[in-house]
């Protein structure tokens, strides 16, 4: 039973980053369409918060429920990453590693575009959409090997 709570905690997890990948590249485009505008800092603003609570909520609960599930009873035997017989897990937790590694740069950038983006009146200038392309890079990255981990743990490819 609690096994079953942790895996779907963990499948939680990874919906709630991806729906944060999804509402991340709308507001790209809708970021990308309001270059100059008066709403362009609102927008750049909403961007970072989705992907950052998509990013924590993520990251926190697959740590927490993929720590749990490996000391349990009950589930798969997978143990505490046995990857010499799963070497599909050894790839998605190397894969993870980056993915925490990138989330702490992402943040440091997304906290140098907040302290740019509140010195600043009215329109959105060159440096902070500079800071905002450079934070948006990190995140953009990190969804896509986000993607790569949950077709890894599907698929269970070798």
């Amino acid at each position: 039973m609690a096994y079953t709570i942790f895996y779907w905690v963990h499948t939680i997890s990874y919906i709630c980053w991806l729906l944060a990948f999804v509402g991340s590249l709308i507001y790209r485009s809708k970021i990308v369409n309001a270059q100059g505008s008066p709403a362009e800092k609102s927008l750049i603003q909403t961007e970072r918060k989705i992907t950052s609570i998509g990013a924590h909520v993520g990251a926190l609960g697959i740590l927490i429920s993929g720590g749990a599930m490996a000391s349990m009873p009950g589930g798969p035997e997978w143990g505490w990453f046995n990857f010499s017989a799963h070497g599909w897990l050894a790839v998605k937790q190397s894969i993870f590693v980056i993915i925490l590694i990138l989330v702490v740069f992402s943040v440091k950038k997304s906290i140098g575009l907040k302290k740019q983006l509140r010195s600043e009146e009215g329109k959105v200038s060159d440096k902070s959409r500079r800071l905002w392309k450079g934070a948006y890079s990190y995140s953009l990255t990190v969804y896509l090997l986000v993607v790569v981990n949950v077709i890894l743990g599907l698929f269970r490819p070798f």
